[in-house]
This record gives C-alpha cells, structure tokens and sequence, in this order.
C-alpha cells in the first residue's frame, strides 16, 4: 500500500468566487510577485537544504540583447552556434528542443527570445517566455522530494525536465520551479534482477537500471558493450532521454515488434509520489501505481528516480534501405497503394523500421532480427514489393540497399549518430530542433492496411510531409492490452504516423502560428476519418488533438483518472492535456472548478 500524505493548498489558493455557491469558482498557481509566493528568505532557506544552489536562468538567447544584463557578444556567437544542437539543448535547464516551448504565445504576441531578430531594435526585449523562474539542480533523491514538499507547501507550479525533448512543453511553464534531473546519470547493470517484493524462488532477469538523466544514446552503447540491447527511443544524437517521459508515456521502438514497447520491458521503478514520499512500483510492490506509470504520462502519477529495463541478447541485423522518386501524382498513388498493401505481410516477415517521405520522394529505413534475416519470408516479401513498385509509370528508385549489421548498436551508429555513414533517408538532418514544431500522431490500425487500402492510401498521398514508424505487430500485438496504462490502440496498430510543421519564428505571428497548429491537425484529421482510430501517442502530443483522453489512452482512461485523483488530489503533478488535467488552462496558471 502506498503510505500518502497530503499538504493542502490552503491559503496559497487564489480563490475567486461570486456571492452564489452553485457559481464555479478559479484556483490557482501561486506565482512569483503575489503575496502567496515564498519570501527571500523562504526560498534562501529552502536553498540551503538542496544539493547545489538553485538556477535563475534566462532565456538562452538573452546574451545576443544589448538590453539585456547577460549580454556578452562573444556568448551570443557561441549560442548562436548551438542553437540548432539537440544534444546541447539537453544538457541546459532553460533549453527546450523545440522553442515555441520557451515560449509565450497568445492571442496578440509572441513573447520570445530570438537572437536570430533584430535584437538592436528599440524595445525589442528577450522575453522570459516559459522559461522557469527558478531550477533545483537535482543530483540525489532528496532533493526531489524536498522541491516536491516545498512546492506543495506554497502551490507553486512544478516542472520537471531531463531533455526537453517533448512536443507540447510540458517540461516547461511560465513562473514555474523545475526539478532539472539531467545530471542523474547512474547506470547500473544486473544479471540476475528480481523485483522488491517478488515471491521466493522467482527468476532473475537480465537488466539495467538507470536515473532519470540518462539519454538513449549513451544507454544503448553502455547496453551494447555488455553483447545485449534494450528496447528505447530512437533519434538522432541520441539525445531523447530514457529515463522519463518516454518510459511513462509507453516508449515505441523500432526494435519494438521484436521484443514489445518500453513498457513492455520495465521491470520495476522507483518514484516520488506528490506527497514527497519515494516508493518502489513493479508487479508485487503498489502494482496499481506500476500499471499507471507504465504509459500514463509523465510526470502524472510520480517524479521518476529509477527505471530498470529488461534486456536481451544482441543478434546480428540486416537492414534494407530505399529511395523512391515519384515523378507524377498517379505513380506517386499508385507507389502508397502497393505500400498500403504489403504492409501487413512486411510486418508478419520481420521487419521494422521507418518509411518517411516528403514531396516526391519516398524512404524506408527497415530492420529485421538476424543477418540473413531469421524470419523465412522477410527477403521474399520485401523483394516483391519493389518488383511492383519499380514497374508504376512515373516511379524510379534511386536507391536500393540491403546491408548486413554486427547488431543493432551498429545499424544506430551508422544511421543516426554518425551521420556520414548513413543510406538513404538523413535523420540527422531530418530530426531537427532549436526550431519551433507543431506535430500530431495517429496510430495506424492493423484493420485499416487490410481492409480499407485505397482510402488509406489516398489519405497517405495527401500529405506532403510525414514520418511513419513502422513500430507495431509482432510483439507489441501479443501483449494483453489492459495490462497496463499505454493506450491499447497500440496493441492492434502497425504504423504511427506522425506530422511536423514549423514556421519562421523571427517573424510569424499568432494567427500564422495558430494557422500552422490548426494544419497539423486537419491533416491528421484527415488519416484519423479513413482509419476511424481516435488513437494516438501522447509522447508525440499534439497541440489541437480531438479529445485528448479517448486518443491518448482510450478506454484506461477512467481508471486513470481516478487513480489520479487519489495520490495527488491537490494537482501537483498537472501537465497540459495530461491525467486530470480538465479545467486547468493550456499553461497550468489557473483551474476552474
């Protein structure tokens, strides 16, 4: 059982209400500058507990401001230089990957700090945005659940980040305090590992745990040094984290239909509830609170402190590479038609991977177990799909490859480290950040590829730009889908295809921004009527979604939430479009009730 204590928010609420007690009333945030908000010399001796003295930082590009007090010239260059590199923009507490997330933008402005504009202009100012007013360096587990109290204690709006790398900023927020946990860094291995509390005599598992800060990148070659590989994120630089918001919202992988989503492959973690309490969750130990951090969203339902990953021998790989050019609308149909297809028995043959395209062109990046492949049918069923396609009219391939690998750790290197090394499709280009991004998900039904192929295909050609993963089947079907929180749309999907669209930061406005957003969402509304999945995934979040909770975590939702309700009654731990996160407006400020 879980042992929960509660802090009430008490006078810290900014309660307003009309003479009549059936009226609804507003709670909220206690914000920097309102008499509820913590003296100095609160926050001093709040300090004084921490590990490392707390951050107070500006924007990044505040140093290119003649304005501002941080300015330094020799800074800006050096900032303008890694404005672009994901993996720096991790290893910074005020960085998020995509910067309308350090942003503040509503109906009249766009609140910003862009080094890139003219910064020399009169009144042109580096806006604080989303960026925290206050950072807790985290190096131990103490300090979590000291900042965790504090914050409960003054109703102050808690974030928490380990990359940044997430679509809908919520590891960001204006006037808010961040846990930053990217300098917990432990990776510890085991060869027998049995969960706290299991029954005498079960059997260990190969397994590695890890602290919220480690990143993908430094996870797999760790994993991989060891002869095994672990089911985790894939992008390029490896700089999505795997110890956060990937774990807690499900985690797909192309080694997914392999060996089973993220989820699939926990074993226990460990975790500060909002009640500042650090409990343990697996299947024996609060196993309700393992069901819900298993997909539920992060941080909904706990601060991660630890995630221990089963992991799995490292065969050899082989991978198929191929660029399509589509010279006219009909071939380039016809091309999405055979995709459409095949896709089905190209899963059931082993393979995995990724087929984006944009304008004429047309990729697949795909991975099958085993050099050959293992599975009888993978070359056979792939061969036959480019026989097809390379007799449409309008249709050539320019790149056709298949290449044998020591292991997946390699075919990773090759493609989304080392960059040079790669075929095809460029994910290091292709995998952008310190830009601004509205993205959307759906989750491609199994059913749709079988039984509705032209639709499918047709919805699939109208868009000019997208990045499918083929993440599903295999494995990932074989697991009941109620056995924890991830949307069980994943259990009978085969591809989610996901959308990005960008603007001009230095000059669009919130109409153009709006604009943007709104397209994101009509083209996946347009996948969404044919495939009549409401599913999506909720680490790929998008800004307009469509009700949010059915397409998110459908029909676990209402266990979820009162769940939810249960171990943070008082809304600590709230993100937008999270668990229990009705009534609260987009920034987290206020909730009506």
């Amino acid at each position: 059982m879980l042992g929960l204590s509660y802090i009430t928010l008490a006078l810290a609420l900014a309660t307003y209400t009309n003479a009549s007690p059936v009226e609804p009333k507003t709670v909220c945030k206690c914000l920097p500058g309102q008499a509820c908000f913590p003296s100095p010399s609160t926050i001093a001796a709040f300090e004084s507990t921490l590990s490392k003295p707390l951050i107070h930082p500006r924007p990044m590009g505040s140093v290119c401001f003649p304005n501002d007090p941080t300015f330094n010239a020799l800074e800006c260059d050096a900032v303008k230089a890694k404005w672009h590199n994901g993996a720096f923009r991790t290893s910074v507490p005020q960085a998020a990957q995509f910067i309308n997330w350090e942003t503040m933008i509503n109906s009249t402005a766009v609140d910003q700090c862009d080094p890139f504009g003219d910064v020399n202009a009169p009144g042109n100012t580096c806006f604080q945005g989303r960026v925290p007013w206050g950072v807790v360096n985290v190096t131990s587990i103490a300090d979590i659940q000291k900042t965790v109290k504090f914050a409960a204690q003054h109703n102050l709006k808690l974030i928490v980040k380990n990359t940044g790398h997430e679509n809908l900023g919520r590891s960001f927020g204006q006037q808010s305090i961040m846990l930053w946990t990217h300098n917990m860094q432990g990776i510890q291995f085991s060869n027998n590992f049995v969960p706290k509390g299991a029954p005498s005599g079960t059997k260990g598992v190969t397994a590695v745990t890890i602290e919220p800060g480690v990143q993908w990148g430094t996870l797999y070659k760790a994993v991989a040094d060891r002869g095994q590989l672990v089911v985790g994120g894939i992008g390029a630089g490896g700089s999505v984290g795997a110890g956060g918001g990937w774990p807690m919202g499900g985690g797909h992988s192309v080694l997914s239909p392999f060996y089973g989503l993220g989820v699939d492959n926990i074993v226990e973690e460990t975790v500060v509830l909002p009640s500042g309490e650090h409990v343990t969750a697996n299947l024996y130990t609060n196993p309700d609170l393992f069901w819900a951090l298993r997909g539920g969203g992060g941080p909904s339902f706990g601060i991660l402190t630890s995630v221990t990953y089963r992991t799995h021998p490292a065969p050899p790989v082989t991978a198929a590479f191929l660029v399509a050019n589509t010279a006219t609308e009909a071939g380039r149909l016809e091309l999405f038609k055979e995709w459409v297809k095949v896709h089905p028995s190209l899963v059931d043959a082993g393979w995995a991977g990724f087929w984006p395209y944009s304008g004429t062109q047309f990729f697949l990046t795909l991975m099958a177990m085993g050099s050959p492949p293992s599975n009888p049918k993978a070359t056979a069923t792939l061969q036959g799909f480019y026989d097809k396609i390379r007799k449409i009219d309008g249709v050539s391939i320019d790149l056709d490859v298949t290449k044998p690998y020591t292991g997946f750790q390699q075919w990773y290197d090759d493609n989304f480290i080392h960059s040079q090394n790669g075929i095809g499709f460029n994910y290091t280009i292709g995998d952008f950040s310190g830009v601004p991004a509205a993205v959307s998900s759906v989750l491609i039904p199994r059913t749709s590829f079988e039984t509705n192929t032209d639709d499918l295909a047709n919805a699939l050609a109208e868009l000019t730009d997208a990045r499918p993963f083929l993440v599903g089947g295999g494995v990932v079907s074989k697991v009941d889908p109620d056995a924890m929180a991830v949307n069980p749309a994943f259990r009978s999907m085969l591809s989610d295809i996901t959308i990005a669209l960008s603007w001009n930061v230095t000059t669009a406005t919130p109409q153009e921004v709006h604009a943007v957003e709104q397209t994101v969402t009509d083209w996946a509304n347009g996948i969404r009527d044919v495939t009549k999945s409401p599913g999506a995934y909720v680490n790929e979040a998008e800004i307009l979604i469509p009700n949010f909770q059915e397409a998110y975590w459908g029909s676990h939702y209402a266990r979820l939430r009162a769940f939810k309700q249960t171990i943070d009654p008082n809304d600590l731990l709230i993100v937008r479009q999270g668990v229990n996160s009705e009534g609260w407006d987009d920034e987290i400020m206020c909730k009506t009730l």
